[in-house]
Order: C-alpha cells, then structure tokens, then sequence
C-alpha cells in the first residue's frame, strides 16, 4: 500500500483523515512515554500553533514529525526558527525510511519559508548525522552544579528567600521575564526570547510534571530561578542567575531541593544539534568586528538550492551574499558550515577546510566574524 504525507494537520482532514489529532496523541504516547498530565499540555499549549508532518498507509498513521515555531535572539536580532520535536514512527512500520521522508519535506517547506537554520533535541545524535545535524549545545548539569556548590558553601548560607511561581502572580512573571531576558542577552549569542506569555507556558508545562518555577530573591532582588521537572525525580530544565550571586542562588535551590534531586542519565546528556536550511538566510545575519570578503563554497546533498560558491562581504552591521564564479577560500559541506559558524571547530579544523589564498590570512578573517559560541537553548518541546 502506497504512503500518503501530509504537512499539517488541516491538510490530513481536508482528505478525509478526520482523527488525525486524536492519531497523533495516540502515537505520541506509544512512542515517548509521557503522562496523560504532560501529553495534555503539549496538545493544549503547543499543537495549536505547531506543524504537523504526517504520513498515512491508508487510513494508519505510521510516522509523524512536528515543527514548533520559536524567536530567537542571534546576536541581538530576531529570528524565527523551528524547533523540531516529535519525531516518531510506529513500531512496525521502522526501517522503511519514513521518519527520513518527512525531514526531508520538512526541510524544503523550511527552505522556502527562508528560514536560516532548525534545531533538535536527540535521543541520539547518529539518528540525525545523516541528515547533516550537527552538534552545537550541550545542556548543564545544574543539579551537580548545585550540589558541589553547596557542599563548597556550607556553613555560609545567606538570608535569602525562595518564592514558587504561581500562573495568577502576574507582577513575578513581569519581573521573571525582565530578569531573564536582561541575563541572557548579556550572556549568549543564541536563546529562545522571553516574554511573559514565555513562562506563563514553561509553568504549565512544569506543573504537569509536579514541578514548578523557584524564584530567589535576595531581599526585594530576583538573582536567580530554576524550572524544574518532578515526574521522576527533580530534574532542572533549566536555571539562570545573576553571576555575582551564583553561589548564593545554587546553595539556596540546592537546601531547597536537595531530598529528591536527580542526576542525568549517566551517558546522556541533552544536547542541541542544529542545520543550516537557507543557507543565504543564515549567511545574511553574520556580523564581522571589521570588514572582510570571503568566499565560500557549499555542498548541500539534501537542499539542492545551498550548492554553490558565494562571496560574503561582512561588516559589522551585516553580510550580502552573492552568488560568485570567483575561486573559494574555503569549501564545506552543510554540517561543516554548521560546525563552524556556531565555534565548534579548531583553528586546525578551519585550516583543512581552506583550499586557495594563504591559510593564516584567511584564517585571521574567518576568526573576525562574530560566531555563534554561546547557546542557551533547553526547550523541551
């Protein structure tokens, strides 16, 4: 029986699938797990403004994936993304290449919408390598931070107060939401922005896990929060403080929180790994400390329009890229690109991918641009 795919959940009923939502919460929970309380949250608070890809062997969905739109802040710009999440095919119907079909389709609706790169959460980065993610984040271990920050601290407590977050109290949230987004700008290249609508939505979906958001307070100043997850164990999705009073804010989560913290899975780490989709897109939003021309050529397998050499002229208030017949400087595949642009390959990685012109001067106009090293990217969904 032939597959039929679907990119949106609209697209399914308009032919005939008309419980295609109710499949989706059906394989979700077959394939992650989750409780009743978390999958009605994400039904709830996200599949309303998500994408949905779908692919059907008659009336039985087989595999899905999901688009989760998100802004995000790269270096002081705004930029829309999608944070991919859901990825799962029916038990039976694996090793048929369908969760390929749809990343596939996902990635040129992406392309076209001109959308610079996406980004995924993997229960293992082997799964998506093909598909020329590449790994840029890994998650802190808060809760060891926590707990060597605490056994340093003891004995130096200070007089400081842990407040829980509650969905009616509107002012913390203000307050929460300044405080953050002040932090994070300061302190990372690429993070989801925040507002207060943000963490009104991180709550719910905490609560339906047991947990919650802790806010400390040192008087009537917030210096730092943790969300945190109870389902199985206190997990931290994440946490954010004043630098000059981290201690303070780790030793005060951790004598809150210390009789039912949870390590990571030994051997896992959650991690983020990224792709380039509009390659032009992603280019236009460099910045460079001075002006520099280099040029690039792209080998892309899977979006055919990110082939090419093309000549960046990089300033600090932008790049315009142009197609270019000029001989490349460099020459990288989509992952490499990847790697490189987000600070994570060596001076002697960027070297081996240099192929005309002397490779110290290229080199030192490559190390001008301003890179994308410091994520802070932990959404869950």
């Amino acid at each position: 029986m032939e597959y039929v795919m679907f990119t949106s959940l609209e697209e399914a009923k308009e032919n005939g699938i008309e419980k295609v939502r109710e499949d989706v919460y059906s394989l979700w929970q077959e394939c992650f797990g989750d409780s009743d309380a978390y999958t009605d949250f994400y039904f709830e608070w996200v599949v309303p403004y998500n994408r949905i890809y779908t692919l059907y062997k008659g009336d039985k969905l087989c595999s899905m994936l999901h688009l989760n739109p998100y802004t995000l802040e790269v270096k002081g710009n705004e930029v829309k993304s999608d944070y991919i999440v859901g990825v799962a095919t029916r038990k039976e119907e694996r090793r048929k290449g369908y969760m390929g079909l749809l990343i596939e389709r996902a990635l040129q609706s992406m392309y076209e919408e001109g959308k610079p790169f996406t980004y995924l959460m993997p229960a293992a980065e082997a799964i998506y390598y093909p598909y020329d993610f590449r790994k840029v984040y890994t998650q802190e271990n808060w809760v060891r931070k926590m707990r060597e920050t605490a056994l340093k601290e003891s004995g130096k407590e200070k007089e400081n107060r842990l407040l829980r977050l509650t969905v009616p109290d509107k002012n913390n949230r203000r307050i929460l939401t300044e405080f953050a987004e002040n932090r994070l700008r300061q302190e990372y290249d690429v993070y989801a922005l925040r507002s207060r609508k943000y963490y009104e939505k991180l709550l719910i979906e905490v609560s339906s896990t047991n947990g919650g958001i802790a806010l400390v307070f040192k008087k009537d100043k917030l210096i730092g929060y943790a969300a945190y997850m109870k389902d199985d164990g206190l997990q931290l999705s994440e946490c954010i403080y004043d630098l000059a009073y981290r201690e303070e804010v780790l030793s005060k989560l951790y004598h809150e929180f210390s009789s039912c913290l949870k390590e990571k899975e030994e051997g896992f780490e959650p991690a983020i790994m990224v792709r380039i989709i509009n390659l032009k897109a992603f280019f236009s939003s460099l910045r460079s400390k001075k002006d520099i021309s280099i040029v690039i050529e792209a080998k892309d397998d899977r979006i055919p329009d990110n082939n090419g050499i093309f000549r960046l002229d990089i300033s600090e208030s932008g790049c315009n890229v142009t197609n270019t017949e000029d001989s490349p400087m460099l020459r990288g595949d989509i992952g490499d690109l990847a790697l490189l642009f987000f600070g994570k390959l060596g001076e002697e990685e960027i070297k081996e991918r240099i192929v005309s012109g002397d490779k110290n001067s290229v080199f030192e106009a490559i190390s001008e641009i301003q890179l994308y090293r410091r994520l802070f990217l932990n959404e869950i969904v």
